[in-house]
């Protein structure tokens, strides 16, 4: 009997579903690629293309490439359909158009899609799509880094955030823990080398840090020792890189990078005095 899995689609948690349930999902269109399913050896969630047993599977049922506007016959069945209204009434032209596209992601050499662009939002907003990533829809010129691309500026974001669509203020959440401001040295190492930082916010469960390396990325999983600072005493954890900051014509190795950082393994003892700490900062 196949073990079965709960995943998680638009912050919806569903299943068990055997591996050979969700391949298929994923190659009717219910399931996308960068949805979530639980590991439980790991205790955490991870996307399906980061895990073992679905990795390959949903790889071969990513398109070939996105459609080239001079291919005849192959261009994309856009959707047209317009916006629903909120509660402040239609969305201004800006919004309103990247939602009458399909896009597409490229994450390394693997293509995932069509996607509507509130997905593509939402993915950015869990960690799923990164900055320095690639998105295409039809009639732009190539891929463009979403970094660089107009509808994904943080402007951009800000004015869909608030606007009153009740479909869209459900793509932007909270974070689970609350962060403050917090200046603090940290010294890093990966067990290859060490280099220092600084520490920009913290909270109970990650930090927000500037590090003096431009190589790292998200996943790798790194030592920080934080050296005692704004009433914080020193502590230790081990850290996974879940974001980081985009910068166009990086050829600097050491050059200073913003990184978001999850504590992996944490003292109950840190973990409690930093979720005091927050909580009487941030009143």
């Amino acid at each position: 009997m196949q073990t079965k899995y709960y995943v998680s689609h638009s912050s919806q948690q569903m299943g068990p579903y055997s591996v050979d349930e969700i391949i298929s999902f994923v190659g009717e269109g219910t399931l996308s690629p960068l949805d979530y399913i639980y590991d439980e050896e790991k205790a955490d969630w991870l996307t399906f293309v980061d895990h073992p047993l679905l990795a390959e599977k949903v790889k071969a049922l990513k398109p070939a490439a996105p459609p080239k506007n001079s291919e005849k016959g192959a261009e994309a069945k856009i959707h047209k359909a317009q916006p629903k209204k909120g509660k402040a009434g239609d969305l201004s032209p800006e919004l309103a158009k990247p939602m009458a596209h399909e896009w597409f992601v490229l994450k390394g050499e693997n293509k995932f899609g069509p996607f509507a662009y509130i997905d593509v939002v939402k993915m950015l907003q869990q960690g799923a799509v990164f900055e320095f990533d690639f998105v295409w829809h039809e009639g732009m010129d190539g891929w463009h880094r979403v970094a660089e691309t107009g509808d994904f500026a943080r402007d951009q974001l800000k004015q869909l955030k608030e606007s009153a669509m009740p479909e869209i203020s459900e793509v932007f959440f909270r974070r689970r823990y609350r962060r403050v401001n917090y200046g603090g040295t940290i010294i890093v190492h990966d067990n290859k080398k060490v280099w220092k930082g600084q520490a920009m916010e913290i909270s109970e469960g990650g930090a927000g840090v500037v590090m003096d390396n431009a190589m790292l990325i998200p996943g790798q999983e790194l030592y920080l020792h934080f050296k005692p600072g704004d009433g914080v005493p020193p502590f230790n954890a081990i850290c996974e890189v879940v974001s980081k900051e985009f910068v166009s014509d990086l050829r600097n190795r050491t050059a200073p990078i913003k990184y978001g950082l999850k504590f992996k393994t944490l003292s109950s003892e840190t973990q409690k005095f930093l979720k005091d700490y927050t909580r009487k900062s941030a009143a």
